[in-house]
């Protein structure tokens, strides 16, 4: 919840896999930076069980709901290049050059008046930390309700075994 109050724009390094928490982490930064290594994947609904990490909330506001209700619903992966078309990754780049990447971006935020940045990045997160807050209560409260299902344990072992989930709404 720090990373969503700080006044300082967050920007996001993300190489390789960004899955679950990954995701949940990589959306409290105001830009992404990936490379051909990266995928974000909320793949929680392969597990059996809710979304966590505020992602309810912060993916719906970054991508819009129709594409987060598509990756929320299936779980599904996406690359770099779809994840750019989507906004959910705003720089591409080179592996070789992601932290050189991320880095830029930053200098072209410090660049600029930073009373001015804070203050627009404060009007633009205005009340975020606040929703992702409430939002969290209801996703740990979903999480409690299906942690125990048989549902989750099959989403579990199939994730482990890298087959699709046999699932019995149970």
């Amino acid at each position: 919840m720090r990373l969503f109050r700080t006044r300082k724009p967050v920007v996001a390094a993300v190489q390789g896999p960004a899955v679950g928490g990954g995701l949940g982490l990589a959306l409290v930064a105001d830009f992404r930076v990936a490379c051909e290594h990266t995928r974000f994947s909320a793949n929680f609904v392969q597990l059996g069980v809710h979304c966590g990490f505020g992602i309810s909330y912060t993916l719906p506001r970054v991508i819009g709901q129709q594409k987060a209700s598509l990756m929320l619903y299936t779980g599904r992966r996406v690359g770099p290049d779809e994840a750019l078309a989507m906004g959910l990754a705003d720089v591409l780049t080179r592996a070789d050059h992601l932290r050189e990447g991320a880095i830029e971006l930053a200098a072209d935020i410090a660049a600029a008046a930073p009373l001015a940045v804070e203050s627009t990045r404060m009007t633009l997160r205005q009340g975020l930390a606040e929703a992702v807050e409430n939002q969290l209560e209801r996703e740990f409260a979903e999480q409690l309700r299906l942690a125990p299902t048989r549902d989750h344990a099959e989403g579990v072992k199939a994730v482990m075994e890298r087959r699709p989930g046999n699932f019995t709404r149970s």
